[in-house]
This record gives structure tokens, C-alpha cells and sequence, in this order.
């Protein structure tokens, strides 16, 4: 078993910010895709995380701060192993308590790459504040 280093800071939220939700769609996230765009001078908090997928094989999804040669450049949270059972999706679901986020990397986008092609929904609500 590999055991995978993540940068989880979770954090109590700013009060002041922008709250935003995101979704996407995508048949393959191989390369790397951005789900929330980066902002200068400003730190995205992801507080909800909902990834669903109908792909049969075990697709491993990374979802963290940038890209770089087509993968997430710090990963936050994963890899997270998915895989189709029988006829039903396979989700992966994620709350932070209220009042928290983990929070990314300043002035970098939010990103999710996986190991398989195939179709993938990812939903994902935060902040965004100035730092």
C-alpha cells in the first residue's frame, strides 16, 4: 500500500468573502482540469465536495491547489479510489463542519485529475478571500 502525502489545512472560514459554488462535467480529467479559477491575491476554502462517476474500472481522482504537467500540483484531498458497483454510480461525498473550509493555495485555481477516462461530475462549494 502507497500512502500518498496530502496538505489538508482545514481552517475556521474568514467572515468576509465570497461564497460560490461550482460544477462540472467532464469525460476525462486525465489531464487535469480547473473546477474554480485562480484569483490574485486571493485564497479559495472549499467547504462541500460531491465527485459522482459512471466509469466501471477503479478511477483514482485528486483534487487540489493548480496544475502542472497534467496533474494537481498540491493535493488536497485524494487519491480518492472510485469505482462503479453493479449498476449504481459511484459518489464521493465531503462536508466541512460549519464555520470551516480547507483552505488552498493563494492565487492558485482548484483542480481535479483522475487515472481513468470517463464521465465525471464534480460539485464543489467555498469561499473565496482576500488574504
Amino acid at each position: 500500500m502507497t500512502i500518498e502525502a496530502n496538505t489538508f489545512d482545514m481552517r475556521a472560514l474568514p467572515s468576509a468573502g465570497k461564497d460560490w459554488h461550482e460544477s462540472l462535467q467532464t469525460e476525462d480529467a486525465r489531464g487535469s482540469e480547473a473546477i474554480k479559477a485562480a484569483e490574485s491575491g486571493h485564497s479559495h476554502y472549499i467547504t462541500k465536495l460531491k465527485i459522482r462517476t459512471d466509469v466501471l474500472a477503479v478511477m483514482d481522482v485528486s483534487i487540489g491547489s493548480g496544475e502542472t504537467d497534467g496533474a494537481v500540483t498540491t493535493v488536497h484531498f485524494g487519491p480518492i479510489p472510485l469505482k462503479r458497483a453493479l449498476q449504481q454510480d459511484k459518489v464521493f461525498n465531503w462536508k466541512a463542519p460549519r464555520g470551516m473550509g480547507v483552505k488552498c493555495t493563494s492565487g492558485l485555481s482548484i483542480a481535479i485529475d483522475s487515472t481513468a477516462e470517463g464521465t465525471m461530475w464534480v460539485e464543489a462549494d467555498g469561499r473565496t478571500c482576500k488574504d
